[in-house]
């Protein structure tokens, strides 16, 4: 698989995934053609990879933390700077402003842990093992930080 179909396949999951994951759209954009740059000089790789959806998210992911971690020293200043909750609430489509602009809010109060895991899974409909995948961690993992943080938001959303 060349390029160009990688990111016919992938690059408006990857993109939204990052906008909610970074808090910028301008971010994600950054990151999107790092990681296609990388891809450029390592396609090789693909080769030998089983799962290409698990595989782009993770690198997504990979450089995504090495981007905030180059460009913001601690997360309560990413959390001060980002415009988190107006992210969510972009990625809804025909849906009330007042329900979405909640449900964003709610998001953003979220751990990151739980966060990522429920945007992966809502949002992008990766399986658990492709979030596991994602995140390096177990699918029991995975589907637990998703039930605490559903949990979590429906608490939130109820009260």
């Amino acid at each position: 698989m060349n390029l160009q179909q990688l990111y016919d396949l992938f690059g408006d999951k990857l993109y939204h995934y990052l906008t909610i994951k970074l808090g910028s759209a301008d971010d994600a954009e950054d990151v999107i053609q790092d990681i296609f740059c990388r891809l450029a000089r390592y396609s090789v790789r693909l080769k030998f990879v089983h799962n290409l959806q698990a595989y782009m998210f993770r690198l997504a992911r990979n450089e995504a933390n090495s981007f905030l971690k180059k460009k913001i020293r601690s997360r309560r200043e990413w959390e001060k700077t980002a415009s988190f909750p107006q992210v969510i609430r972009n990625s809804f489509s025909n849906t009330d402003a007042q329900k979405a602009q909640l449900v964003s809010e709610s998001l953003a109060r979220l751990p990151e842990s739980q966060r990522e895991i429920i945007v992966l899974k809502m949002f992008e409909e990766l399986t658990f093992k492709e979030i596991a995948s994602v995140c390096g961690l177990s699918i029991n993992t995975a589907a637990s930080r998703y039930r605490y943080g559903m949990e979590k938001l429906r608490s939130m959303l109820e009260g």
